[in-house]
C-alpha cells in the first residue's frame, strides 16, 4: 500500500513530498489497496470536514477510474468525521458512475459519527462495522449498469 497525503502539497528539489497545510489545519490522508480483484480499498485517516472533502473527493474518483467495479471507504480511523464533509464528498463521487458497489465501513464505538448521523448515511451507502463484512458484500455484489448501490444478497 503506497499513502498517498490528501492536502496541497510542495516538491522539494529531492523530490520529497511535504503538505503545504499549516500544522493546525485539518489533513485527511487516503491510502488505497486492492484486497480483493474486483473491490478497491481507501482507508482514510485525519479529518474529514467540509474543508478536506474535495480533496477526499478526489482521490475517491482516481480510486474509482483505477478500473475497480467495487469501491469500500474505510473511515474506521479517522480522528474527526463531519457529516456534512463527508456528504459533500459523496455527492462529488456521486456525479461519477460507479458500476460496482460503494460500502462504508464505520467503527461502532467510535464518536465520531453521532447515531442519528449514521442512520441518514446509512439511507445513501452501504454502511458496515468492519472491513471483512464490506469485502464480503462486495464480492457477493453484482454489478449494475451504473451509479452506486446496495448489493443484492
Amino acid at each position: 500500500m503506497t499513502p498517498v497525503t490528501m492536502a496541497p502539497m510542495g516538491v522539494d528539489p529531492l523530490d520529497t513530498i511535504t503538505s503545504t497545510l499549516p500544522r493546525s489545519g485539518p489533513t485527511v490522508v487516503a491510502t488505497v489497496s486492492w484486497p480483493q480483484p474486483d473491490t478497491a480499498l481507501c482507508r482514510v485517516t485525519g479529518t474529514v470536514a467540509l474543508s478536506t472533502a474535495p480533496v477526499l473527493a478526489s482521490r475517491l474518483i482516481e480510486t474509482v477510474h483505477e478500473g475497480r467495479p467495487h469501491l469500500i471507504i474505510d473511515l474506521s480511523a479517522v480522528a474527526f468525521l463531519d457529516s456534512t464533509g463527508l456528504h459533500a464528498a459523496l455527492d462529488i463521487l456521486d456525479s461519477y458512475d460507479i458500476d460496482g458497489h460503494l460500502a462504508v465501513v464505520i467503527d461502532p464505538r467510535s464518536e465520531a459519527l453521532s447515531r442519528p448521523e449514521l442512520s441518514v448515511l446509512n439511507e445513501i451507502v452501504d454502511i458496515h462495522h468492519d472491513l471483512a463484512s464490506a469485502l464480503r458484500t462486495c464480492a457477493r455484489a453484482s454489478i449494475s449498469t451504473g451509479g452506486r448501490h446496495r448489493a443484492t444478497v
